[in-house]
């Protein structure tokens, strides 16, 4: 099955980068940081389309088709474009995200980037790497020594920009820098141990589903935003559930959980 999946998250990412660079047709979901663009369409046909071919009876949760669920103990959960609005103005942080469930348990992950040609994999039990690689996080005991990454999207109201302003402001006072890729890059940058740790206050199934077992698998932690055990729904309402994430290094997760609290009072 892992196979399967790197070999249609490279073809999704092939057709991606052929594709980038050039003038997008810009749809909004939602709000104004949600869109879409024919790119992604095409990418998710591609790689349900693999998915269905090889597993008939297997349920499928992606981004633009929504939930296909099926009688069955597997459920494939795809991005076919991580990072739409970067790669829709021309920034090679974007990539292809592939997850498979037995039940509610991550089994296997693919992440890749496209334009890096980076191809970063983990299975349930065997580790996490990148091209062939093992990788770990950030070995880093201080929040002071590390960058981190934060990604956030337009608020709906000002108490909640006033919040991602707070916190941010926090973040910038304990560690060396802020980054903000927000896509995969800063889970991927994570779990290879370049960054500390990431946090991101408004991600869905498919954004998170793949990077929560590679960090984890690399040997990081992967919450919710205040520390709490991440519970990932696979119903077929997943498509409309928001989590707000946290993960990183063991010895830094913890404090960056704790400034989350403080700053939500």
């Amino acid at each position: 099955m892992l196979d399967r999946a790197v070999e249609l998250a490279q073809l999704a990412g092939h057709a991606l980068l052929s594709r980038f660079g050039q003038t997008q047709t810009i749809s909004n979901k939602g709000d104004i940081s949600n869109i879409v663009t024919a790119a992604d369409t095409f990418a998710e046909q591609m790689i349900v389309a693999g998915l269905r071919q090889r597993f008939p009876k297997h349920s499928i949760i992606s981004e633009e088709l929504g939930s296909d669920l099926r009688p069955s103990d597997y459920t494939w959960v795809v991005d076919p474009l991580d990072g739409t609005s970067n790669y829709a103005a021309g920034i090679p942080w974007f990539g292809v995200l592939i997850a498979l469930f037995r039940g509610t348990e991550p089994i296997l992950a693919v992440l890749h980037t496209p334009a890096t040609g980076d191809l970063y994999l983990a299975e349930k039990g065997s580790g996490a790497e990148r091209n062939g690689q093992r990788i770990h996080v950030s070995l880093e005991a201080e929040l002071r020594n590390v960058l981190w990454a934060y990604g956030m999207d337009a608020q709906i109201n000002d108490i909640a920009a006033e919040r991602d302003i707070r916190l941010l402001t926090t973040l910038l006072q304990r560690v060396r820098n802020v980054r903000a890729t927000n896509s995969l890059i800063d889970a991927a940058y994570t779990a290879d141990g370049r960054l500390g740790g990431m946090l991101n206050q408004s991600t869905r199934l498919w954004d998170i589903a793949a990077p929560m077992l590679l960090i984890q698998e690399a040997g990081g932690l992967y919450t919710a935003s205040n520390g709490a055990p991440l519970k990932l729904n696979l119903s077929a309402s997943a498509p409309e559930q928001i989590y707000s994430v946290l993960a990183g290094a063991p010895m830094l997760h913890g404090a960056v959980a704790e400034l989350v609290t403080k700053c939500a009072v």
